[in-house]
């Protein structure tokens, strides 16, 4: 039987190539096992073995995410990989949603199983449980990497019974943290006497599983204020649908799934350059006659001019709003926010539409 091969995706911490200062590194790769995937193919032993190595910069992952999930897709292909595992990410923020796209990238477009690992509270599970992707699946760590034996011999399990090819279970029987997924199955009892027997528990203050868990969204905290608006560097944000000319990255007048940043550096107003306008969700006359009303970027050049704030960013973040699922959106949010942290942006300019 043929052995199941893995590629693993760490950041360049781990790949040891640096620390902080090497965030910004490119997507580079390496044949068999780099950092903790040594001990993650001890631990494997013949179940699996890890045949290549993709490792990339936090920040460069965040500011170019589209080319380096192309890249590994590629690498995954000439590799033969059957499974991709990513990280154990831990608390990390930034590692955990690299880990959560690359996994996403990988089920949806190679039709790959993936596993990866973090800590419950890592900020890239809300995006986990977003994608809901059937073949991901998301292990529990501790926050720090001193748990990083326990995080890979887990990883390790579920890999060998993944290449074994069980059926995975429910999140609770297998113990990967739930992503939301409702999988059909043949009940003991009716749905009368399961939600007669789960009122009855909760009553009498028994522990009970409820089979329909209620979501509830994520506060989002203010943002502190600037405190030194001209010594900041502010960028351009707009849902109001202003796209180049021919709309090139196909964005529809309802329900996008993407963003892209076009670039306005050697512009002093829309005017300056051709754009049209995709949005299905008001009258866009006046818009197409002037772009400026929803990227202000004549009065923006303006006020940078007098002086007001020192820099504007050099590209306008562009996601056409109309009908958006919400979960499309959130996670819309949260990569441009990414994007923006990696660029360092310290303020963002949005008009509404």
């Amino acid at each position: 039987m043929a052995k199941t091969h893995i590629l693993h995706y760490i950041n360049q911490f781990f790949a040891g190539k640096g620390g902080e200062d090497k965030a910004d590194l490119p997507v580079g790769s390496s044949k068999g096992v780099l950092g903790p995937g040594k001990r993650l193919q001890e631990l494997l032993g013949d179940s699996a073995e890890i045949v290549a190595t993709a490792y990339c910069g936090d920040n460069h992952f965040a500011g170019h995410r589209d080319e380096v999930l192309a890249t590994i897709a590629e690498l995954a292909r000439s590799a033969g990989a059957h499974i991709l595992v990513a990280g154990p990410a831990f608390g990390s923020g930034r590692y955990g949603f690299a880990c959560v796209e690359v996994c996403h990238m990988a089920a949806t477009s190679l039709d790959l199983d993936c596993i990866t690992g973090m800590h419950g509270e890592n900020p890239a599970i809300s995006l986990y449980k977003q994608y809901r992707d059937r073949r991901v699946f998301a292990l529990p760590t501790t926050e720090s990497t001193a748990g990083m034996g326990d995080a890979l011999s887990r990883i390790a399990q579920f890999v060998s019974k993944l290449a074994a090819g069980p059926v995975i279970g429910p999140a609770g029987d297998e113990g990967y943290i739930p992503r939301g997924i409702r999988v059909d199955a043949v009940a003991s009892k009716s749905g009368v006497e399961r939600a007669i027997g789960m009122l009855l528990d909760k009553l009498a203050g028994r522990s009970f599983a409820t089979e329909i868990p209620v979501e509830s969204l994520e506060a989002i905290p203010v943002a502190p204020r600037i405190t030194n608006l001209k010594r900041s560097t502010l960028a351009l944000m707009s849902t109001s649908g202003v796209v180049p000319a021919g709309n090139p990255d196909g964005f529809k007048l309802h329900k996008n799934t993407h963003w892209r940043k076009y670039p306005i550096a050697k512009l002093d107003s829309m005017k300056d350059a051709r754009w049209d306008v995709i949005h299905g969700g008001y009258n866009t006359t006046f818009m197409q006659d002037n772009p400026n009303f929803g990227v202000p970027l004549d009065v923006c050049r303006e006020a940078q001019r007098e002086g007001m704030f020192a820099n504007l960013y050099p590209y306008c973040y562009v996601t056409p709003g109309s009908a958006g699922i919400f979960q499309d959106m959130e996670t819309i949010g949260k990569q441009i926010a990414l994007d923006m942290k990696a660029e360092r942006i310290d303020g963002v300019i949005l008009v509404s539409t």
